[in-house]
């Protein structure tokens, strides 16, 4: 399971593809739900409406936006505005900004994002682990090392994976993959 997700995370993270039918978000969320249900449903054994809901929870685990977060502190400071000024927001910025303001990191530095990062996925992990386990709490608060490493590594670049986000995406959806088994 570990290799499916990881497989569709990054084909949901922007996967060039030959058919546009496969770009649309839509599509992308689709093939999420569907792999998660049957995996849930007939391979672990999960009622039919339980396996729905931990497909949904799933779902919102991956598509609650990060925005400029996942960059790692990389992200130019004119496409965070230009971003911001058309209404895009990052997830949880409530949160995000208030408890970087207590640790007494600046905005849109490395430290910021990473815990901007830690709070996305490690609290969006809870309702999926009260259906899986606790260990999935530990799946979703390696997610910002996991992107942090991509970055610092400097992994080469592919087909597959042209940046350290595309890698980071690959890794994440196989430790997501492996968490719901």
């Amino acid at each position: 399971m570990g290799f499916i997700i990881s497989i569709w995370r990054r084909f949901f993270g922007g996967f060039d593809s030959k058919f546009d039918f496969l770009e649309s978000r839509g599509v992308q969320c689709a093939v999420l739900l569907v792999l998660v249900f049957l995996w849930e449903c007939f391979v672990k054994g999960f009622t039919w409406w339980a396996s729905l809901i931990i497909a949904g929870l799933v779902y919102v685990f991956f598509s609650k936006g990060h925005f400029y977060y996942f960059q790692c502190g990389t992200e130019s400071d004119e496409y965070i505005d230009q971003q911001l000024a058309s209404g895009r927001k990052p997830a949880m910025d409530w949160l995000v900004s208030r408890v970087n303001k207590w640790l007494g990191f600046e905005e849109r530095s490395k430290q910021y994002c990473f815990i901007g990062l830690l709070l996305r996925y490690g609290l969006w992990s809870v309702p999926v682990a009260f259906f899986v386990g606790w260990h999935f709490v530990i799946v979703g608060c390696m997610v910002p090392f996991i992107y942090n490493a991509c970055f610092w590594v400097g992994f080469p670049q592919c087909k597959l994976a042209k940046s350290p986000t595309n890698w980071a995406e690959l890794f994440t959806g196989f430790f997501v993959g492996w968490g719901l088994m």
